[in-house]
């Protein structure tokens, strides 16, 4: 990678000078990434930072003092972030109503906007439904959020699930994350069933962790031990294998 700075005192137009640097190197089919050093803080898609993506970076990075702010061209998928984010105690999820494979809580405005989203994923409603609904018309508590929050929290608490990954690989019994999520909600399965999950064999690309099915996690390990069998030295029976590649 060649790096270049482009500095200067505030409104020197430092950034006018890296939209056309990022642009012109676009134009001679570079991959791009923009790093921002953002003095006053960070808004979401911070103007300058956004003008650096705009421009045609394939990946921006806006820093200041105390947080960061990532825009990528072309965002890793769903199941990706999932993954990433597994070393964390709670992960809060807003949207992706028919991929999530885990724990919901509704937000409806009316009992028929609530029942559109009813599954046995549903652990709680709330939202202005509170304040039109009677218990007992859907399959969760309802919740006013605005005059019992502990409630709510107290339900994520003892509700929530670490989810599947939502990869789909259709391995499992269940054939689907979504499927295998139903069955963990309702007490008939754990996620030590999911074949993706247990697996022994990891992999990241870039820094981006790529789940692997049972078939492709059984090519991986059988090749890697076929290649280290055949060299001197190396026990014939290893517990852990490490192996970079950089290309």
């Amino acid at each position: 990678m060649k790096a270049v700075a482009i500095i200067g005192y505030k409104d020197s137009g430092k950034t006018t000078v890296a939209e056309t640097l990022i642009r012109l190197l676009k134009q001679k089919g570079f991959r791009v990434a923009a790093l921002k050093h953002a003095h006053g803080g960070i808004t979401l898609y911070n103007d300058d930072s956004s003008r650096l993506f705009k421009a045609g970076a394939d990946y921006v990075v806006a820093l200041s003092e105390k947080e960061s702010l990532e825009i990528k061209g072309k965002p890793p998928l769903f199941w990706q972030y999932l993954s990433t984010m597994r070393s964390y105690d709670y992960l809060v999820v807003e949207g992706f109503k028919n991929t999530f494979p885990g724990a919901r809580i509704v937000v409806a405005r009316s009992v028929e906007e609530a029942r559109a989203l009813t599954s046995s994923l549903v652990i709680a409603y709330t939202g202005k439904i509170a304040e039109v609904a009677m218990g007992g018309e859907l399959n969760a508590p309802i919740i006013n959020i605005s005059k019992e929050p502990e409630k709510l929290l107290d339900i994520v608490m003892q509700k929530a699930f670490e989810p599947p990954p939502g990869l789909d690989c259709g391995f499992c019994k269940f054939k689907s994350c979504i499927a295998l999520a139903e069955a963990i909600s309702r007490g008939e399965a754990t996620l030590s069933e999911c074949t993706v999950l247990k697996s022994r064999v990891s992999l990241r690309v870039d820094g981006e962790p790529v789940e692997l099915n049972p078939f492709v996690q059984d090519v991986f390990k059988n090749v890697t031990l076929g290649l280290i069998s055949t060299l001197k030295g190396v026990s014939s029976n290893p517990r852990k294998i490490e192996l970079s590649l950089s290309l």
